[in-house]
């Protein structure tokens, strides 16, 4: 879980992190890693893992809620799933 966090604030920092439900859906060609909070309603869950796992992109289920999510992307909101974009897009 460390090393999660410690990822998520490097990208937050470096803007290769994408919030909500919309941009990540946007945003998903390109990412590398989709983190999923345990706040986030199952159907938006099955629509996401559906198109990342058909990307090839990789998912986490973040253990912590929503607000903790947010905290560690550096956001002063709650956020249920983040992206985190590859450094070449």
């Amino acid at each position: 879980m460390k090393m999660i966090e410690k990822t998520l604030k490097e990208a937050a920092n470096n803007d290769r992190v994408r919030c909500g439900t919309k941009d990540v859906i946007r945003a998903l060609k390109g990412s590398d890693l989709i983190l999923i909070s345990r706040s986030l309603d199952s159907a938006t869950r099955r629509t996401v893992e559906e198109q990342a796992l058909s990307m090839g992109i990789k998912i986490y289920q973040y253990e912590g809620n929503s607000m903790q999510l947010g905290k560690f992307c550096g956001k002063p909101f709650r956020t249920s799933i983040v992206s985190i974009k590859s450094e070449q897009t």
